[in-house]
């Protein structure tokens, strides 16, 4: 009589734990489970850069940040023409989530006749928890500033600028931009666009040097024109100095210069 009254009380117990077990192996493959999205950057003008920040959409805070910032993935799709390509991973999360930075350097040489792309594209693999990934960038800083921070520019950084040691390289395409690791390019890219300190031998190995740097209460000794100059075709090159005219004194030019007509007081641009 006990023999039979254990029997059913057995079998009990082993499809409770196969349940178990089954319900277990789902919740794990469930949180385990990984996503591929297909995204996009506009790629930059020549002499320039884009940066792209990949977030995440998903709207509770996410427990293990660390380990879902080591299972994401930026890789390339489609041609990348002569731009260097690289990305990198915080070291750090953000409310529970990881963060990916993407630069984007046209290395098209002086004088090349080469078509630039119009957007390079690129795929996100992230834990599916995460959520949709939120892409935001910020293209040509050096050639087209704008005065104003990217929305990017939300790292909870721990010292004045993003350092090498706070990302962790991903992916990398290209000849590297003065010698700089993946790491170090991208966190220079985020320091420059964010207003924050970094090398102005970054700035010279992405302009080429076509971009002369600007100097706070100096004026620009190299002849060009604002944004609202009325030239056409333009006689020199446009300023670097923000969104206002570039001081260029007529004394500056070596030769004979015209005016540019502006809608605020005019600038002289060599002939």
């Amino acid at each position: 009589m006990k023999s039979r009254l254990q029997l059913p009380l057995l079998v009990a117990l082993i499809t409770t734990g196969a349940c178990a077990a089954a319900a277990f192996a789902a919740h794990t493959s469930a949180t385990g489970a990984v996503r591929t999205w297909k995204e996009h950057v506009t790629a930059p003008a020549q002499f320039d850069l884009s940066l792209a920040q990949v977030s995440f959409g998903a709207r509770a805070r996410v427990a293990g940040g660390s380990r879902h910032a080591s299972s994401l993935r930026l890789q390339l799709r489609g041609p990348t023409g002569l731009s260097y390509v690289a990305a990198a991973v915080t070291r750090f999360s953000v409310r529970g989530r990881p963060r990916a930075l993407l630069l984007v350097a046209n290395r098209r040489p002086r004088g090349s006749l080469a078509p630039d792309l119009a957007r390079i594209g690129f795929t996100v693999s992230a834990a599916a928890r995460l959520g949709e990934p939120l892409v935001s960038q910020i293209s040509d800083p050096f050639t087209h500033p704008t005065g104003l921070t990217p929305a990017l520019c939300d790292l909870p950084i721990r010292g004045v600028a993003l350092a090498a040691a706070d990302l962790r390289a991903v992916l990398s395409r290209g000849p590297a931009l003065g010698g700089l690791s993946a790491a170090a390019a991208v966190a220079q890219a985020y320091d420059a666009v964010c207003r924050r300190p970094f090398s102005q031998s970054f700035r010279q190995a992405v302009t080429q040097g076509s971009v002369p740097p600007c100097e706070t209460g100096k004026a620009n000794v190299v002849p060009c024109c604002p944004p609202n100059a009325m030239c056409l075709p333009p006689p020199c090159p446009p300023c670097p100095c923000g969104v206002g005219p570039c001081p260029a004194p007529v004394a500056a030019a070596r030769r004979a210069a015209i005016a540019c007509p502006l809608q605020s007081p005019p600038i002289a641009c060599p002939l």
